[in-house]
């Protein structure tokens, strides 16, 4: 697996590099830095995370696989970035689940720390997401298409 940390340039790279400095964790791990979600959800997402209330992501697994980018995988690390592209902190994948969108349990919806972190919150929210990419990805009914979900923990900010 190619690891995007040799795609880190400037301050997403000073940034990554100063927390492999302090944690001493080896500059090599794996690491990708992104939004988290688009830029108009983004900075309220991320302060999900800063607070502690957003341990877990969800996506859809078909996407991965068209992509051809890696699934999550315990020990990869994210840097979390601002709407205007800023790190603001790290998070770091300590678990990694895979359900059906219509078997996701209510502790992933608790996780995801959005809304009033509902399943039907969560069903809802991600159903409308999701609904923009199934055609694409060839997913005719979301309830049988594959998820994975990923819990973090905040390791930096």
């Amino acid at each position: 697996m190619e690891n995007p940390m040799s795609e880190l340039k400037g301050k997403n790279l000073e940034y990554w590099q100063h927390y492999c400095r302090e944690k001493n964790v080896a500059e090599d791990t794996y690491v990708e830095a992104g939004m988290a979600g688009n830029s108009e959800i983004t900075d309220g997402l991320l302060h999900l995370y800063l607070q502690g209330k957003k341990t877990a992501g969800s996506g859809l697994v078909q996407d991965y696989k068209q992509s051809g980018d890696p699934l999550p995988k315990i020990g990869n690390h994210w840097i979390i970035l601002d709407a205007q592209q800023n790190p603001r902190c790290i998070v770091k994948t300590i678990a990694v689940e895979f359900h059906l969108f219509k078997d996701i349990p209510l502790r992933i919806a608790i996780a995801e720390g959005e809304g009033d972190s509902s399943l039907e919150y969560w069903r809802k929210g991600h159903r409308i997401f999701f609904s923009a990419f199934l055609a694409d990805l060839g997913i005719d009914d979301l309830d049988e298409a594959e998820i994975v979900t990923e819990f973090f923990e905040l390791v930096w900010k």
